[in-house]
């Protein structure tokens, strides 16, 4: 009764104290208490973990006691209502401990199916499909999909879709003879997870549909649990820089007009050329693993001088300024050879789309690669067969977009159920980003916190304004960094530019901040995106934006559009083509 009680309010239960009649194991009192109660015991410092337990702890009062005669009525002789904490919202309360349970038929399927062989994934699968009714859905798209063809499939489930979420928006593009070519669709919560999480994508073609050799095209970002969000997915037929540009500037519009700070994509020249025209504020950054997989087919020299490429490692990702960059280019040419190579003359014609050194400016979240939209792919490759139509690939997605999101609820979830116990509770740098970060971002603080004891300053100016921060493990040769720091201003900035790039103070500005005796971390430096409720946050100080707020893309043509376009003929230029638009659906909010 009382953990029925506990669902509807947003809370767990835990058992408690309990007494029984004397000499007899009957139940006299017992108390049920929320799962919140009393207080985490203190850690043994001397036991080494490698794993550190959440705090969930809170000493919340609320409880019930119950008493019980000798012929077991049970009566309440006290409760507590009273909570001092946040209680679980009504989405996810089924998350609460007390209240996972499994009804016996459905125990009993589960039994059955994996007593018949079936993987135990596969039986949670079905059973989730089960509980949504999924079997009348696939039976009534099978049926839509045998009556009107795999293309028109997909347009009734992009319109049913319009239906039930007021913000989903498709378009689709034909060329001039009326062929259906791409596809691009973004529901709401992508949209509005672009609006929060939108200043880095990855986007990769590298996953090709078997059956009719669509290109799957998704446009991926990294949520404050640094997990992928898919913010919008298309299938093209053709990897030119028209449709490439079609493609851009649909996700653009739809997106209200917000240009990502970087895009990440591999060595693709019409991609490039595309993002040009329609991201011309956006940074675009190469993938560097695609581009170290080319080395030793390119440099000759690659695999056997160890020398050269260990220069050329430290030309994607080491150099700390781009004067330190320029030698080291040098000293690889001159130590290879290589001053006539024409593959690395290009290469360092575009350095500044790979090299970090040129990106310090630029918000990229410290991602190297497109392996983020490649794991997509690898999810792809998993529901796509053969024979699979688009229509199946669709839903296919979708599938995988649920179980993300599933995911990223789970760890909402966490955030807002549980406290992170920092490594070393008497720091309060340490107790501020524990209760400020996301769990997975306040790991990788902690990692940089840790780096503090491998740092010292070699020198600092008389006004405490510039400190030389070097390495103490390589005395021979150590490396140096810059941190300037203006107390009036109460700014402080790195020369690895650590947080220029990810959002996070790097171990050479923590191990400043401990040398001047700072207590806590600037606010300025604590970004909104990481924080362990960032939606709340970022939306605290700000109204949603017209797309989110109203789900009315940014030209104004009613809260959802689907267009139909032309192909421009080949002998013309994207910007300069008349690309016509036809109205075809408008649905009402």
């Amino acid at each position: 009764m009382y953990c029925r009680y506990a669902h509807s309010v947003g809370f767990s239960v835990r058992k408690d104290h309990h007494s029984f009649w004397p000499n007899s194991r009957k139940i006299r009192m017992k108390d049920y208490v929320c799962s919140k109660a009393g207080f985490k015991k203190g850690l043994d410092l001397n036991v080494k973990s490698k794993y550190r337990k959440a705090n969930t702890r809170t000493g919340c009062p609320a409880m019930i006691r119950f008493s019980v005669d000798q012929d077991g009525e049970w009566k309440v002789n006290k409760c507590v209502e009273n909570h001092n904490h946040e209680l679980a919202r009504p989405e996810d309360q089924h998350l609460l401990r007390s209240c996972r349970k499994i009804t016996e038929e459905r125990a009993f399927v589960l039994k059955s199916m994996t007593d018949a062989g079936i993987r135990t994934i596969d039986a949670f699968t079905y059973l989730a499909d089960e509980g949504r009714d999924a079997y009348n859905f696939v039976q009534r798209n099978r049926r839509c999909k045998i009556e009107t063809g795999d293309t028109n499939s997909l347009i009734e489930i992009f319109k049913n879709r319009a239906n039930s979420d007021n913000m989903f928006v498709w378009e689709v593009q034909y060329d001039e003879e009326d062929r259906l070519m791409n596809f691009f669709w973004a529901d709401g919560v992508g949209r509005i997870d672009y609006d929060c999480f939108g200043d880095v994508i990855i986007f990769d073609t590298s996953y090709r549909l078997n059956k009719y050799n669509l290109a799957c095209a998704p446009f991926v970002g990294v949520n404050n649990h640094w997990q992928n969000v898919l913010l919008g997915v298309a299938f093209l037929s053709e990897e030119t820089v028209e449709s490439f540009t079609w493609l851009f500037r649909t996700f653009l519009r739809v997106m209200g007009d917000k240009h990502p700070i970087t895009i990440f994509t591999d060595q693709d020249q019409a991609m490039s050329r595309a993002i040009e025209i329609a991201f011309p504020q956006t940074r675009h950054r190469l993938c560097q693993w695609h581009i170290m997989k080319k080395l030793p087919s390119k440099v000759h020299c690659y695999n056997s001088n160890n020398k050269v490429r260990g220069l050329i490692y430290k030309c994607f990702s080491r150099c700390d300024s781009e004067e330190e960059f320029e030698s080291t280019w040098t000293e690889m040419l001159n130590e290879g050879d290589l001053h006539s190579h024409v593959w690395l003359k290009e290469l360092h014609r575009i350095r500044n789309k790979w090299s970090t050194t040129y990106n310090k400016t630029y918000f990229n979240l410290g991602i190297l690669s497109t392996q983020r939209s490649e794991s997509t792919n690898n999810v792809c490759h998993g529901i796509s067969k053969p024979t699979s139509t688009i229509t199946e690939c669709f839903l296919g997605l979708e599938k995988v977009m649920k179980t993300w999101r599933r995911n990223e609820k789970d760890e909402d979830f966490k955030c807002s159920q549980s406290d992170v116990v920092p490594l070393v509770k008497s720091s309060p740098i340490l107790r501020q980003a524990a209760r400020f970060y996301s769990r997975k971002l306040y790991s990788f603080f902690e990692e940089f916190l840790q780096g503090v004891g491998g740092m010292c300053i070699a020198q600092a100016s008389t006004d405490l304004s510039t400190f030389f921060v070097k390495t103490v493990e390589n005395i021979d040769q150590p490396r140096y960094w810059t941190v300037n720091f203006d107390d009036a201003e109460g700014s402080i900035e790195c020369s690895c530019g650590k947080f220029g790039m990810m959002g996070i103070l790097c171990s050479h500005c923590l191990r400043v901040v401990r040398q001047i005796d700072i207590i806590n971390i600037p606010p300025k430096y604590l970004l909104k995106r990481w924080s362990g409720r960032a939606r709340k946050d970022l939306y605290s100080d700000r109204p949603l934006s017209s797309m989110v707020a109203t789900g009315i893309p940014s030209d104004g043509i009613g809260s959802m559009i689907f267009r139909n376009t032309k192909l421009p003929s080949s002998n013309k230029q994207p910007e300069e083509s008349n690309v016509h638009y036809h109205l075809l659906v408008v649905a009402e909010s």
